[in-house]
């Protein structure tokens, strides 16, 4: 695991250990993610784990806590499902779903500038779907980017880490990545949808044509190019994309929001139109690049290692050596037969001598060396002994400790069941006695092993009966600490205690610790007391949780009494085990330091063995004294006491205290309930109206959202509304449902005027409102107006858009005829007349469509008001529905 990782892998992570991380999958700058699994479940997960110091800031957990929810609640097949969210060991967190096919990103590495481009435009249209379903609730993803663009095993897009880019902490930083971030959000405007649309295109324009639409020398010049021009036609840099492509992506990378797409519907829509008839133009070789140059692929020289065999050449085997001299032919003197025979003799004989020699010499060393070889054997046996003696005693205080901390949970367990039982109905500063504070026993050996007096005794201090070592004293409720300045100075040494080397030294060095442990444990003793005290005292000025009567108090005096007395008796046996247990760590602790300083190192291998043999024997001795001590028999003692009279007595006397308290509880549950029943509904209705205020506040930012993007001006009445039912549908309470529907219907009345005119106005010759006098409608759709000229010839088509932008004032005469003066006269799309109530509604849509989407003619407001007036004062009834339209308008002159 590298150093810098946020976690150790393989491990466990979250609030209740749920998740199994296997390895980190990458890193950022907030963060990393893991490749894990949920134990819960089973199932593949990836984590993605922000650093602790955004889990110290309350407002970043927050923001980064709804912004999980809000992703949680996009259900899309584009889009990585958030399947859970927390904080643990201080880093906030959300698990999703884990995406194995790569990223956009190495694709793009991956194919080096020549990406397949049907491909890529699938993915990117994927993900514009995944955008447009985050926009339908009011989602904006912040930071689009081929990293955040995964893929699953079949290929298809995942879009991943919405709402993080608006996580950081530092709101003048810009954040986002500079190849793709849109320019309203570098000059600190607000964003909406086209935001990510703008990403979207910057991501597009980099995948198909391997490089970024704009480059810089640093992220801020990277950043300034796109205010100062256009990107390049991707075309100009990849000569296959076909001019279709160029339109669509420039049209996204636009500078200004309003002319990138009015909507992702629109968006998509275009994508579809591209991929169906102008995705490439004649197809480029492959292997060609822009410029004209190719890449051509080398393949890789191969080498022939040549054999002897091959060469001719001659194995070295095979040679003969043909210059060695012939042999001596045989004959000789006499004499020389003689001499020679008399050599071979004193040969023998010194042979057999210095055999003799050198046999006495090689039993000596093997005599020895099987001497020294026995003495290395024991020694190591002894050595083995020792290492021996010190596991067992290491295992035996660890069994003391264990055995220690069972008897503390066999003490505990009844004083807290008796606590639990009794709590509420008597004083705390009465039932915090059933459990004394340690005894001057426990004090006196914890100053003797730690230095300090500090205590460990308490319900939560208890260790587990299964653990397999944790000494008993580390476990703490209760702590007095003994400064080391607050011990009295033990004498001065003599001249001969002062030097080392002596044997006074050493005396003076044990009396002087020994002096100071009996103080440090009659200090401690004394700290314990006063502050035993000083809790009881302020426990005692504590009111009780519920009052008890004089009379009630006085029948139970005896009975607390007596299990005060049993509970004592428990707690003092229980410290003294627990001190007995110190006490033995403390002894096996010395005797282990006392193996560890050994060395056992002779002059010779004779004398290590007599060393080491020694001191085995008294390891040995020590280790059995241990065992055989006291407080061994304390703690034995103390076990038998606890479990076989302990608990029983402390339960006999807490069924006695039960019994006399009985009618009291029964009264004091009728008072109980029915208080928690009023806190129930006064904290419920509180919450409601929270919500209710909420969902109001939710329901009115999300129709000024859709006012400031323009989606009314695009007359694009269903998107608007199915993102004002996507929040009403998370609405608890019908009351903010019901506030819903009065922003839902006032886009419905908007678009029962675009109803009544092509109902109506087909035929109608304008009058007035410049541009379109003599202008005649010659047809009329959803889709657009057809306009006959007034020369009677020549025909026109508008869209519905430019009319309601550009002529507000044939916009007014429409509204005058067909809406204002329409009552019982024009009809609905389904043929119906326009009767009072529907007439209402519609007046309601013109003023409606005068105040918000006429909102840039001055005179817009005012035609509005008259308008609402004016259906107010031809139906009366209509005017409680006319104030929740308008609410900012005063109906008073029309009341009377």
């Amino acid at each position: 695991m590298s150093e810098e990782q946020l976690i150790q892998t393989p491990g466990v992570f979250g609030e209740t250990g749920n998740f199994l991380l296997e390895r980190e999958l990458g890193r950022g700058g907030m963060g990393g993610v893991y490749m894990g699994r949920d134990k819960m479940l089973d199932r593949p997960v990836a984590v993605k784990v922000m650093l602790k110091e955004y889990g110290s800031d309350a407002e970043f957990v927050e923001k980064f806590k709804r912004e999980a929810q809000a992703a949680a609640r996009l259900i899309h097949p584009n889009i990585a499902q958030v399947y859970s969210y927390g904080i643990a060991d201080g880093m906030p967190y959300i698990a999703m779903e884990l995406v194995a096919g790569g990223s956009l990103d190495q694709v793009m590495k991956n194919a080096g500038g020549a990406t397949d481009i049907p491909r890529v435009m699938k993915i990117c249209e994927q993900v514009a779907q995944a955008l447009r379903c985050a926009a339908d609730q009011g989602l904006v993803h912040g930071d689009v980017k081929p990293e955040n663009v995964l893929l699953d095993s079949n290929g298809n897009a995942k879009l991943v880490d919405f709402g993080l880019a608006a996580m950081q902490k530092d709101t003048d930083e810009v954040w986002g990545t500079p190849y793709y971030i849109a320019p309203e959000k570098v000059k600190k405007e607000p964003v909406d949808y086209r935001a990510d649309m703008y990403s979207l295109g910057g991501t597009l324009y980099h995948a198909l044509t391997g490089v970024a639409p704009f480059e810089g020398d640093d992220a801020n010049a990277v950043v300034r190019r796109r205010f100062e021009a256009p990107p390049a036609a991707p075309s100009s840099i990849r000569a296959d994309i076909s001019p279709q492509i160029d339109a669509l992506v420039l049209k996204m990378l636009a500078l200004n929001p309003a002319d990138r797409f009015p909507s992702f519907e629109a968006l998509l829509e275009e994508f579809r139109r591209v991929m169906a008839s102008g995705l490439t133009t004649v197809k480029a070789s492959p292997l060609e690049r822009p410029g004209g140059r190719k890449i051509v692929m080398k393949g890789r020289k191969r080498f022939k290692v040549k054999t002897s065999a091959e060469g001719g050449g001659e194995s070295p085997r095979e040679r003969e050596d043909v210059s060695a001299p012939p042999p001596e032919e045989e004959g000789g003197s006499v004499l020389g037969k003689v001499l020679g025979a008399i050599g071979i003799t004193v040969a023998a004989i010194a042979l057999i001598a210095g055999g003799l020699v050198w046999y006495v010499v090689a039993d000596k060393k093997a005599k020895e060396a099987a001497k020294q070889a026995e003495c290395e054997l024991k020694t190591n046996k002894a050595r083995e002994a020792i290492a021996g003696f010190r596991k067992s005693a290491l295992q035996f205080a660890d069994n003391c400790d264990i055995r220690a901390a069972k008897i503390l949970k066999t003490c505990q367990d009844p004083t807290d069941k008796l606590k639990q039982k009794l709590s509420g109905k008597f004083d705390p500063a009465v039932l915090a006695r059933l459990k004394p504070g340690p005894s001057s026993v426990l004090l006196a050996a914890i100053a003797l092993t730690n230095g300090t007096a500090e205590v460990s005794a308490g319900t939560n201090a208890v260790a587990s009966a299964d653990a397999k070592s944790a000494p008993a004293a580390k476990v703490k409720t209760v702590a007095v600490a003994v400064p080391a300045s607050k011990i009295p100075k033990f004498r001065a040494p003599t001249e001969d205690e002062a030097d080392p080397a002596s044997p006074e030294h050493k005396t003076y060095l044990e009396e002087k610790e020994k002096w100071e442990k009996e103080q440090l444990a009659k200090i401690a003793v004394e700290a314990a007391g006063k502050q035993a005290a000083a809790a009881q005292e302020s426990s005692g000025d504590a009111p009780a949780e519920d009052a008890k009567s004089s009379a009630f108090e006085a029948a139970m005096k005896g009975i607390i009494e007596t299990a005060i007395r049993e509970t004592g008796t428990l707690w003092e046996r229980a410290y003294g085990c627990q001190a007995a247990a110190i006490r033995i760590r403390h002894k096996v602790t010395k005797l282990v330091e006392k193996i560890d300083a050994f060395k056992g190192e002779g002059k010779d291998r004779e004398e290590t063995l007599k060393l080491v043999a020694d001191f085995s024997n008294t390891v040995k001795g020590e280790y059995e004294e241990i065992k055989a001590s006291d407080d061994v028999t304390t703690l034995e003692k103390g076990d038998s006491f606890i479990k076989s009279k302990g608990s029983k007595a402390v339960e006999q006397t807490a069924n006695n205290l039960i019994r006399a308290a009985k009618e009291e509880e029964r009264r004091q549950i009728a008072a109980e309930k029915a208080r928690r029943e009023k806190e129930r509904l006064e904290r419920l209705e509180k919450e409601k109206r929270e919500t209710m205020a909420r969902d109001s506040e939710r329901i009115k930012e999300k129709f000024e959202a859709l006012i400031a993007a323009g989606v009314f001006r695009q007359l694009d009445w269903k998107g608007a509304m199915r993102q004002l039912n996507a929040v009403k549908d998370d609405f608890k309470y019908a009351e903010s449902q019901v506030e819903a529907d009065v922003y839902i219907r006032k886009v419905k009345m908007m678009a029962t005027v675009q109803e009544v005119f092509i109902a109506n106005c087909k035929g109608y010759q304008f009058r007035k409102g410049k541009g379109l006098v003599g202008f005649k409608i010659a047809d009329i759709s959803e889709k657009e107006i057809k306009l006959l000229k007034p020369d009677g010839k020549n025909t026109v088509k508008m869209n519905w858009v430019k009319f309601y932008k550009d002529f507000h004032g044939g916009l007014n005469e429409l509204i005058n005829k067909f809406i204002q003066g329409g009552k019982n006269v024009s009809k609905m799309q389904d043929g119906k007349r326009l009767s009072l109530m529907p007439w209402a509604d519609a007046m309601m849509g013109a003023a409606l469509t005068m105040q918000i989407i006429c909102s840039d003619n001055p005179t817009a407001a005012q035609r509005a008001e008259q308008i609402a007036k004016a259906a107010v004062k031809e139906l009366p009834d209509y005017l409680a529905r006319a104030k929740l339209i308008f609410p900012d308008i005063k109906f008073e002159a029309v009341e009377e």
